[in-house]
């Protein structure tokens, strides 16, 4: 049974930066196609923090020295895992996991510190931010299951995969066009209900767009696309109560959009663009103030409100070199020099702390993680 990773990876991690390498075929998951039933609770052992199904911690700046050319460390062993994510608290990095014939496919943690891997959850799906909630399908309907009880409510959302916001209060999905197979010209109509499946309804119809995130407060999403045929295709705010849309900046096509921690800014990229300034790396504050357009180009994740972290897209360089980019000038700011750090990453895996001070990937020469301290310069 293996697992169709493009499908879970849009609804599990931030990330969303399409690059290259394969799959670790060592990295098997029940199929979403099978259904698997009412996931038993999995009691946390006392060695797994409380932490890390806390809705309440919150990123902070590093205040401890860190090494200036620090080294990877391996956290897992034997091409385990794929796909991880950080508890709340930075201190446990998360993933999906079969370890193998006689233990359960689910959610899986190992401490920073390294370790034995502990089982969280073992029911697969995609989870809400505080892990207390998991969206499934089964027999052609989604679930949202509070594992701790086991209760859970079917959704209205007809099959289609659910994404949660940030307090896990509420539940998102698209219905789209099937007939239009472009992306770029297909209309999607975003849904908000309660947690529960309770109060649906309809928010806004995208033209060639996707949902991005919620605004502070929860009150609004941000969609790319066109909201009409005369309106212009970019980046939008739209309000939940009211459906009224403000645009943030106007773009075609936008692509791979993410939000950052506070809210603050929004950084894509643009590619193949009739016009040729347009294409590359923007970064664009979400008050409406004008976008600027970075000198690097590359996969990105944030660090923290404000710093975004690039791993430049160089066809002649030695390694993988890390960058760290203010949003609000662009400046940008070398944290890692290949040759006095060895980083590689497979298929785009990587994700950068709650707190900022750490970085897990997949590595594309063993196909285990590694975790790198990340310098502060």
């Amino acid at each position: 049974m293996k697992l169709r990773l493009g499908f879970l990876l849009s609804a599990i991690i931030l990330a969303a930066c399409a690059h290259n390498t394969s799959t670790p075929t060592s990295f098997r998951l029940p199929s979403w196609s099978i259904p698997k039933g009412l996931a038993r609770p999995v009691t946390l052992p006392e060695s797994l923090p409380e932490e890390i199904i806390s809705e309440t911690a919150t990123p902070f700046l590093p205040v401890e020295p860190t090494p200036a050319d620090p080294q990877p460390i391996q956290l897992a062993e034997g091409g385990c895992c794929s796909l991880p994510m950080w508890s709340q608290d930075s201190q446990w990095v998360i993933f999906l996991d079969e370890p193998g014939e006689y233990a359960s496919a689910g959610l899986y943690g190992i401490p920073i510190t390294g370790g034995e891997s502990t089982i969280v959850n073992d029911q697969v799906g995609v989870y809400s931010k505080s892990r207390t909630l998991v969206a499934y399908p089964e027999a052609g309907r989604v679930y949202v299951e509070r594992w701790a009880d086991g209760t859970r409510w079917a959704v209205p959302s007809e099959g289609r995969i659910v994404s949660f916001s940030p307090s896990g209060r509420f539940i998102t999905w698209a219905v789209g066009s099937r007939s239009i197979r472009y992306p770029d010209v297909r209309q999607s109509t975003i849904w908000v209900a309660d947690f529960d499946g309770k109060n649906a309804h309809e928010v806004i119809t995208v033209n060639g767009g996707y949902l991005i995130g919620w605004d502070v407060g929860e009150k609004g999403i941000y969609v790319t696309g066109r909201l009409g045929p005369s309106m212009p295709s970019g980046i939008w705010h739209v309000n939940l109560e009211t459906s009224a849309a403000r645009l943030v900046m106007e773009a075609e096509r936008p692509r791979s959009a993410l939000l950052s921690p506070g809210g603050s800014y929004i950084v894509f990229y643009i590619a193949l663009s009739s016009d040729l300034e347009a294409n590359g790396l923007w970064v664009v504050p979400t008050d409406g103030s004008p976008g600027i357009k970075l000198d690097l180009f590359g996969a990105y994740r944030w660090r923290y409100d404000d710093m975004l972290v690039v791993i430049p897209l160089e066809m002649d360089a030695p390694g993988i070199s890390l960058w760290q980019v203010d949003a609000s000038s662009g400046e940008a700011l070398q944290l890692t020099y290949p040759e006095l750090t060895s980083i590689s990453i497979a298929n785009n895996d990587w994700q950068i702390s709650p707190d900022g001070r750490q970085m897990v990937y997949l590595s594309a020469e063993d196909r285990n993680l590694w975790v790198l301290r990340l310098p502060n310069r």
